[in-house]
């Protein structure tokens, strides 16, 4: 869980809370949160609400501004674009690792496949569970996370969040979790 501790973010989902308790759901949202950019101590804090934000464009531009490695945790992720946009990374040489919920690896439209052939460092979870993270860290300073699926259906149907935030102490804190559950993946739980 992330807390923050600001009133501006309050703010956004605060509004987002009010489209939906007005019955506004989907694509019926507006876009326009109060604070999409915000500095809560030492990390800046982007907010984002999806479909009516266009999420995606976001962590596009976060994966293309890549320098140094990319590491993720997925749940469902069938977004090519995102894909693409960490496939092309590999290609120039940068470090791209991830785990996906096992159960998900091998769905319909999953890019696991698509991942693992682009030369992506992938795996399926470990544990006996599920992996319901939704997490990229990017150059060890970067968070992205939510509720947002790497997703179409999380991109144009779904009422999700995101939050980009820029902060070396969290992304370290997300790295060491992505650290155990990457070593998991590599020695698998046996599950009854």
């Amino acid at each position: 869980m992330l807390r923050f501790a600001s009133r501006q973010i309050a703010a956004d989902y605060t509004r987002e809370f009010e489209q939906l308790l007005a019955g506004r759901f989907g694509t019926s949202k507006t876009s326009g949160t109060p604070y999409p950019r915000v500095r809560v101590g030492q990390a800046n804090v982007e907010v984002y609400f999806a479909p009516e934000d266009g999420v995606a464009k976001y962590v596009l531009a976060r994966l293309n501004a890549a320098k140094k490695s990319i590491h993720f945790m997925a749940f469902s992720y069938t977004a090519n674009s995102i894909a693409d946009a960490m496939i092309a990374k590999v290609r120039i040489g940068l470090p791209v690792r991830g785990v996906f919920e096992s159960q998900n690896a091998g769905g319909t439209g999953s890019a696991f496949g698509r991942l693992k052939q682009g030369g992506v460092d992938v795996l399926e979870d470990g544990n006996c569970y599920i992996l319901h993270h939704k997490v990229i860290v990017i150059d060890e300073r970067t968070v992205i996370t939510g509720s947002y699926n790497f997703t179409n259906s999380a991109e144009r149907d779904n009422d999700e969040n995101l939050v980009i935030v820029d902060d070396p102490n969290l992304a370290r804190a997300y790295l060491d979790e992505f650290a155990r559950v990457y070593a998991q993946a590599q020695a698998p739980t046996r599950c009854r």
